[in-house]
Formats: C-alpha cells, structure tokens, sequence
C-alpha cells in the first residue's frame, strides 16, 4: 500500500466510527486491528447454543450517539425492565421504577430498598436530571465522587447500600463508588430518559452493525502495529504504512513512550455464565446483591430479556454473572454456591459454560468530560487519539472520541 491514507489503529466502537466518518467526507480509510476480528470489547461468542458476551453488557437507548448511529430496531432489542430485584443477606425484593411504571407505585413506596424519603428524592434526582442536556449532567459538580454525591443529596446509607452500590457499581465496576459524580448524573439520566436493552444476537452485533455501514473502508485483522509517527505506521512483520494521517483508536501507552509516566489505568471484571435446568424467572430485572459476605455483585437471567440468547430454545435459564472483584479460578466454587443461595435453585440445577475476564473493561478516571473540540484529540501533527478513555467509561463515549478524532483528522 503505497499510497497515504487515513489509518485507524484498533476496531472498536472508536475506531468503526472514525471510519464511518471519514467515509462521509469521501476517503477510504484503513483499520488495522490485531484481533481476529474488529468489535473490540463489543464481541459475543456462540457457546454450546448460546449467545455469551464477553463480559456482561447492556445498551443504553438513549445514548446520543447511539441514536445517531445505531438502528436499534434492525439489532432487534429487548428490554430490562426499569428497577431491580435486590438480594440482602436475609431478603429478597423487587424495586420497580415508579417514573417508568407508574403502576408499581405502591409497591414500590413499600419496597425496603430505601425510606420513603429516599424513593422521594430518588424521583426529585430523576426529574432533575432529566431536564437537563447530556452536557449538563458533567457541569458543576466539579471532581465530586458518586458516593459524596449521594450522601450530599441526603440520601440514606439503606439505599446507597441496597441500590446504589450494586447498581452503579456494576456500571463503573468499582464498589466504592468513587467514580466521578458527573459520570453517575449521565447514566442516571440515560436510564430514567431510556431503556437498557440486549441486541438479538448479543452485544456484538453493534460492532457489526456499525462495520457493515463501511463501503470503502478496508479492514485488516490479525495485525498488530508496533509504533505510530505522524507519516506511517510501522507493524510487527517490518512493514511500514504511509500515512495522511493516523487515528489510535485503542489504548495508546504502547504505542507512545513519552505517554509511558502517565499510562491509562484500567478497571477489570470477571463476567460467568451458567445454565440453570430449572427456569428461573425474574420478570427482566437485573439483580442487584447487596450482601457483602457474597462474591456476586449482579446477575442477570438473560433469555428472560432476549430469548435468542438460547439459539436451541432449550428450557431453563441462561444465567451471567459478575463477580464484585476479579477472581482467581480457586474462588468460583464460592461464586456459584453464592448464585445457589440467592436464586434458590438446588444444588443439581447450574452447568458451567464459560468465564471471561476482562482486563481492560473500563478505563479508570479521575475527571470525566461529554465532549471537546475535534483538536484537542490531536497528540502530535497527524496523530489523533481516540477510545472511552479520553472522555468517560461508556460506549457513547468511546463512539463520539472516534467520530471527534476523525473529525479533528480531516482538519489537517
């Protein structure tokens, strides 16, 4: 390949939208990715006839850049239901939410997630937040963690710990619930404006969605780039590629020693899968574990949301689990007596299908932003970085770094 073109180092979400957007202004961009295929973290494998994502995921509907990429009815969505169902030690219950299901009002008031207090200034943070724009959730609260957040806003130490914790820190994969409070007001709006949903055919169909919006772009897999200047891209065979420009659509401290002193820290999780013979019905309610003596922070039935996740439509359930720290293989024992005791399924019930652990889940932020100007993902002359981790942890923000970067790019 002789001749300069726009590079994208890594398939992600990041890197198909820089694509897509390069596209729009007329060039025909490369994609160089080192796994076996692009999608990155968005990836799902077929397992004894289910669908597994690599690490559990859900899709937020209200995502602003979802909804200017994705076509949520062609990836065949199914839905959560808005709320939880909450295991204590010594308890299990259903939290609805009323702002969503105004008929499980009552229930809800009675609901031992929280006080009545609490379930009022819960909906007074709802509609709050719901009047203000995507950009105004991350303005005026400052470097301010969750946690401070929510005792500032008088919330009660019952549903931090029965609601709160397990939830968002199923979100931001740490349970101290330090992530910054700008980030906690974005997804909260997110999900009391829109829907947390599973594609039909798992979580990487995005990916695959977003790649088959690609005419001219020309993706290269199994490539792994060893060093980015701002005229070529070398890779590990000792081939260079000439560059007009170059987009880093991954993590860059690899690729960039003078990043070395300051590399992206990264979150981690261990996801499980399990097949229950028994049917375990939840009503599509995400279950959140507030028992500290247990290894399971949530766990999800997921063919009571998307019954293609079983492609045999076999009976019983198919389980994911996410563990509250990642686990060595000693420890899984525990973590499958702790499903045993919160689903109440006998002992015979579970088959094991598959563990993943993701050691790059989220990237670990002190300051969260929504967006910037196209230039400043620029690195040096031609070299623009794109991914999740120059904004904030989430999808949408991994695909608006990939279109700023592509725009900041076609500036040059």
């Amino acid at each position: 390949m002789n001749e300069a073109k726009y590079l994208i180092v890594g398939g992600g979400a990041a890197g198909l939208v820089a694509a897509i957007t390069l596209e729009a202004a007329g060039h025909a961009p490369v994609i160089l990715e080192a796994a076996d295929a692009v999608g990155g973290r968005l990836r799902t494998d077929e397992v004894d006839g289910f669908l597994l994502d690599r690490g559990f995921q859900v899709l937020l509907t209200e995502y602003p850049e979802v909804k200017r990429y994705l076509d949520l009815d062609a990836l065949g969505v199914q839905a959560f239901r808005p709320g939880g169902h909450v295991h204590t030690r010594q308890q299990h219950f259903r939290f609805a939410d009323p702002l969503r299901e105004p008929a499980q009002l009552f229930r809800s008031a009675l609901s031992p997630v929280g006080t009545l207090q609490d379930k009022v200034r819960l909906a007074q943070l709802g509609f709050r937040l719901m009047s203000l724009s995507p950009e105004e959730c991350f303005e005026h609260v400052g470097d301010q963690s969750t946690i401070d957040y929510l005792w500032n806003f008088g919330f009660s130490e019952q549903i931090v710990e029965r609601f709160f914790r397990p939830f968002f820190g199923g979100i931001f994969l740490e349970q101290q619930l330090r992530t910054p409070a700008a980030m906690f007001r974005f997804i909260l709006k997110m999900f009391a404006q829109g829907s947390a949903v599973l594609p039909a055919r798992g979580i990487g169909a995005v990916a695959q969605q977003l790649a088959a919006k690609l005419e001219r772009t020309e993706i290269r897999t199994g490539v792994r780039v060893v060093s980015v200047a701002d005229n070529e891209v070398k890779l590990d065979d000792g081939t260079s590629l000439p560059a007009r420009a170059v987009i880093v659509a991954c993590a860059p401290d690899r690729l960039f020693p003078q990043l070395a002193g300051d590399p992206t820290r990264w979150k981690s999780t261990t996801n499980l899968y399990y097949y229950s013979t028994r049917r375990l019905k939840e009503n599509r309610l995400i279950n959140l574990v507030a028992d500290p003596t247990s290894t399971i922070n949530t766990f999800s039935v997921l063919d009571e949301v998307a019954p293609t996740y079983k492609l045999r439509k076999q009976g019983g359930s198919l389980i994911s689990v996410t563990l509250k720290e990642s686990r060595d293989g000693d420890s899984l024992a525990q973590a499958e007596q702790d499903l045993l005791r919160h689903s109440r399924l006998p002992n015979d019930a579970l088959s094991f299908l598959r563990r993943y652990d993701v050691k790059h889940a989220l990237p670990q932020l002190d300051s969260v932003a929504f967006s910037y100007d196209p230039t400043h993902s620029r690195l040096i002359d031609r070299v623009f970085l794109a991914g999740d981790q120059q904004l904030n942890g989430s999808l949408d923000a991994a695909m608006r770094s990939g279109r700023l970067a592509a725009e900041g790019a076609l500036r040059t």
